[in-house]
Order: C-alpha cells, then structure tokens, then sequence
C-alpha cells in the first residue's frame, strides 16, 4: 500500500458545506480504486484560532481549502482521485509520503466521522544550507523533543515526501499531523507549550530543519473514513 497527501488550493466554493461536497465527490472514487484509511482535514476553525491564538497559525494557510488522505495499493490508479480534487480547488498539490507514526490517535470514529479537538497540520522543507542528511537527522531528533513541548498531544503522525505526484505541487519534505484533544489544548499556550527550558530549546533546534519562509502550519478539523 502507498500512502498519498492531496493539498488542495484556492477554495472553488464556500467552506460550509464543503466536507460533504468533497467526501460525496472523492470518497466512493477512492474506495472503487482500492482505497483504505481516508481522511478529509478542513480549515473550519482558523477564524476562531486566529483570533484565541495568531501563533497557530503559518505561512500561507488561507489558501488552503483542504488536504485529501489515503492509501492505495497502487499509485498508478491515482489519476481517478486526482480528477475530482481538481474540481474543488484552483491548484491541487499531490504528494506520496512515508508515513511514521510517532503517537496512535487514540480515537475511533464512525464513517465519516470527526475527529475530536483539532489537528495541527504543517507541511515544511528545509532552509536551502541544510543538507538532507542533516534535515532527516535534526527532524527526528525534533521528533522526540516534541513529547516534552506538547505534553497535552494526543497524536503524532510523521509522513517524508518521497516525490511529487501533482505538476503544481511546490518542493516540501515533511507533512506532520498533531492531534490535540481540544481548542484550548492548541491555542492556550500555558496548556500547548511544556516547560520553559524546553521550548527554549526548540526555538533553538528548530532552524536547523524547517524553513519559515515557505512552510504552511494551521489547525484543522478532521474526518475518516475505514
């Protein structure tokens, strides 16, 4: 099975409603092509994030209408889903991933069910003098330094670009999900943040794997289907 992360861009419609509209398109697509653990994030709460905590929100996150997830047994027959998420989106940025689950979601939702609290979704690249080899190492031990930074988290996924599958997807290397239990969880930052000492050293670490410039961070609602 292959794992693959659609961006989509540029809303094509309004955001209520937008969850059933996508997932009446893509879902039964997905599923009659061998398609297994979806899920469809939604920026639904970002209004409502900006204004409890602007720091939770990065980069160019308004343009995000919504980020498609699934497994395929075969990246071959992904031209099938391709062609309904470019219907909702003015740019659609498809990538397959590796994916490393460093946390499990403690959740288990009906079909087409929501996900409790909010996913803090991010996609990064590295800053241009880093070299891969160093980008993968200090990511990893970022990684582990996370557990102490969020104590409230509740997941953690960690997907590695492998390659571009989409003509209008930018270079980016990482695409991480952390799923936090409430709003106040993600936006109070006596709650979000561990001690002191510890986001001192993240703020430290950080630059050595994550390039500001381009990187995309917000929270979203998510939705699964099996």
């Amino acid at each position: 099975m292959e794992k693959l992360i659609y961006v989509l861009n540029d809303p094509a419609d309004g955001l209520e409603g937008r969850v059933d509209r996508i997932a009446d398109a893509i879902v039964p697509r997905a599923k009659a092509i061998g398609g297994e653990r979806i899920a469809l994030l939604v920026p639904d709460q970002a209004e409502e994030i900006r204004r409890r905590c602007a720091a939770r929100i990065g980069g160019d996150f308004a343009s995000l209408s919504a980020v498609f997830e699934c497994w395929l047994p075969t990246l071959d027959s992904r031209p099938a889903i391709e062609e309904v998420l470019s219907n909702h989106c003015g740019a659609l940025w498809g990538y397959l991933v590796t994916e490393s689950v460093l946390a499990t979601c403690p959740h288990s939702v009906e079909e087409g069910g929501r996900v409790p609290g909010v996913t803090q979704w991010g996609i990064n690249d590295k800053p241009a003098a880093v070299e891969l080899d160093d980008f993968y190492r200090d990511w990893t031990a970022h990684s582990k330094l996370s557990f102490d930074l969020h104590p409230t988290r509740d997941s953690y996924i960690r997907n590695a670009v492998a390659r571009r599958l989409t003509p209008a997807a930018p270079v980016y290397l990482g695409i991480v999900l952390e799923r936090f239990p409430s709003l106040d969880d993600f936006t109070d930052e006596s709650i979000y943040f561990g001690p002191p000492e510890v986001v001192k050293e993240m703020f430290a670490h950080v630059p050595s794997f994550y390039d500001f410039e381009t990187a995309i961070t917000g929270g979203m609602s998510e939705f699964r289907w099996a």
